[in-house]
This record gives C-alpha cells, sequence and structure tokens, in this order.
C-alpha cells in the first residue's frame, strides 16, 4: 500500500487518490477514522486531544498504540523545531539559545 502510494506521489501526471488504495469500504472507514483521531490531537495540548479521543472513538489495542505511536512523533517534531530554532537563533549571532533543546532524552512521552 505504501510502495504504491509513493507511486502515486512521484507520478507528476497523475493527482494523488488515495481511495484507490483501500481493498475495501472497510479499510476506509478505518483510514478516515485516523485522520480524525490525529487531528483532534493537537500538538499544543496533546493531553486534551487524547480526552477527546477516549470519549469521540472506540479504538483497538492497535489504534491505541498507532495513537502513542503518533504522540511520540509530535513530540519528536518539537524537539526537532525547536533544535532548528537553536541553531537559527545562533546563526543570527544572538549567543546562547534560550530553549536548550541540546540533549532531548525522549522522556516526555516516553
Amino acid at each position: 500500500m505504501i510502495d504504491a502510494f509513493i507511486k502515486m506521489m512521484e507520478d507528476d501526471a497523475k493527482d494523488i487518490d488515495i481511495k484507490g488504495l483501500f481493498k475495501n469500504k472497510k479499510e476506509q472507514v478505518s483510514w478516515e477514522k485516523m485522520v480524525n483521531v490525529f487531528e483532534a490531537i493537537q500538538i499544543d495540548n496533546v493531553s486534551e486531544g487524547l480526552k477527546e479521543v477516549i470519549q469521540k472513538y472506540k479504538l483497538t489495542r492497535q489504534e491505541e498504540l498507532t495513537v502513542l505511536a503518533y504522540v511520540k512523533f509530535l513530540e519528536m517534531m518539537v524537539y526537532k523545531v525547536n533544535l532548528a530554532k537553536d541553531i537559527i537563533m545562533k546563526d543570527k549571532g544572538d549567543g546562547e539559545s534560550t530553549t536548550k533543546a541540546k540533549s532531548y532524552s525522549g522522556s516526555m512521552y516516553g
């Protein structure tokens, strides 16, 4: 499925339409559910988003693992943004950065 998606992305002549990758309606509904779940989790208020998710959706254990992996992904993206901001601030000659993102321990969400 991902290989087919990559081919669609690399083919400039075609519009990307993921619906053609689903085997059936059940897969499409599952994909749409996860997109909605991810959309509910805001990067600046993860815990409230997770509370909303558990109120609105009945998730399987596998879906919960996927959501927690997404939360970890958000954490890593915040770290990378802070690191890039530190580099930019140093390049501007501002001296020491204020975010201290150098030593990421992965401790926020595991």
